[in-house]
C-alpha cells in the first residue's frame, strides 16, 4: 500500500520536475490550446449569428416588390446579404433615370455584377477569418510537442552516467512526455474543430454565391422593366409636344406634312428577346 501511495503521481509532480525549458514549452502549449479554443467558440458563434441573419434578410427580401427601390444606413454591420444588395442598389443609383434602351441596362448591368462580385470577395475575407489560426495550430501544435520531446530525450542522454538515479533522469522523462501530450491537445481538437468550421465556410460560400446570382437576376429584370417604362413615357412626352406644336400654329397657314405619329410606339429592337 506505501509503495502504491508513492506510486500514485498528479500532473502537478510531473510539471515539478521539469527543467526550465521544458516548463517553457508547456506553457507555450497551454497558451495555443486556449487561443484555439477560444478561436473555435468564437468563429462558431460568428458563423451561427451570420447565417441566422443572412436568412431572415432572405425571407424579408422575399416580401419586398423592389430590390433597386431599398435604402441601407451607411453603417458596417450589415449582414452579407445585406452587403450585396447594398453595393448592387448603389451601382444601380449611378444609372438612375438614363435607362431607356437595352443597351443601357447593358452596361449598367455590367457594373451592378462588378460590384457584386467585389462584395462577395469581401464578405469570403469576413467569412474565413480565423480559420489561418486554426491552421497553424493544428500544424504547429505537434510540432512544438516535439520540441519538447526532444529535449526531454537530450536531458536525459545528458544525465545517464553509471551512478544515474531517477531523481537525476525524471526532468528530461517528464519534459518529454508532458509536452508531448500537451501538444496532441492542442492539434486533436484544433484539428476536428477546423474541419467542421471549414465545412461550415464552404456551405456558407456556396449559399453566398447562390444568393449573388439570383440577385443579379432579380436586378436586370427590374432594371428591363424600368428601361421599357422610360421608353413609352419618353414616347408619351414625343407625341404631346408634337400635338402641342399642331395646335399652337395659326390657323390657315400651311404648314409642312408631318408624319402621322403610329398609335402605339415602335418597340425596340431585343424587347422581344428580353421579354
Amino acid at each position: 500500500m506505501v509503495v502504491l501511495a508513492e506510486a500514485e503521481k498528479g500532473a502537478v509532480w510531473y510539471f515539478k520536475q521539469m527543467d526550465a525549458a521544458g516548463m517553457a514549452v508547456a506553457a507555450v502549449l497551454v497558451v495555443c490550446s486556449l487561443i484555439g479554443w477560444g478561436a473555435m467558440i468564437q468563429k462558431w458563434s460568428d458563423i451561427h449569428e451570420l447565417r441566422r441573419r443572412n436568412h431572415a434578410f432572405e425571407r424579408r427580401l422575399r416580401d419586398e416588390s423592389s430590390v433597386v427601390a431599398l435604402n441601407f444606413p451607411r453603417t458596417s454591420n450589415l449582414a452579407p446579404y445585406e452587403f450585396l444588395v447594398a453595393e448592387a442598389v448603389s451601382a444601380v443609383q449611378r444609372h438612375k433615370g438614363r435607362l431607356v434602351r437595352p443597351s443601357d441596362v447593358t452596361l449598367c448591368m455590367g457594373h451592378v455584377e462588378n460590384a457584386v462580385q467585389r462584395a462577395v470577395s469581401r464578405t469570403m475575407v469576413k467569412y474565413e477569418d480565423k480559420m489561418v489560426l486554426l491552421s497553424s495550430l493544428v500544424s504547429g501544435g505537434p510540432f512544438l510537442g516535439l520540441l519538447g520531446t526532444v529535449w526531454g530525450i537530450m536531458v536525459t542522454f545528458g544525465a545517464l552516467t553509471e551512478k544515474a538515479s531517477i531523481a537525476q533522469l525524471a526532468p528530461g522523462v517528464c519534459g518529454a512526455l508532458v509536452t508531448t501530450t500537451l501538444g496532441l491537445l492542442v492539434a486533436i481538437p484544433a484539428t476536428f474543430g477546423y474541419n467542421y468550421l471549414l465545412t461550415q465556410v464552404k456551405i456558407m460560400s456556396t449559399e453566398l454565391d447562390n444568393f449573388a446570382s439570383s440577385l443579379a437576376d432579380r436586378v436586370e429584370l427590374e432594371l428591363e422593366g424600368e428601361a421599357r417604362r422610360n421608353f413609352d413615357q419618353q414616347q408619351e412626352r414625343e407625341q404631346l409636344r408634337r400635338a402641342a406644336a399642331a395646335a399652337a400654329q395659326p390657323v390657315g397657314q400651311p404648314t409642312a406634312a408631318a408624319p402621322l405619329a403610329p398609335e402605339t410606339p415602335p418597340s425596340l429592337p431585343g424587347w422581344e428577346d428580353a421579354r
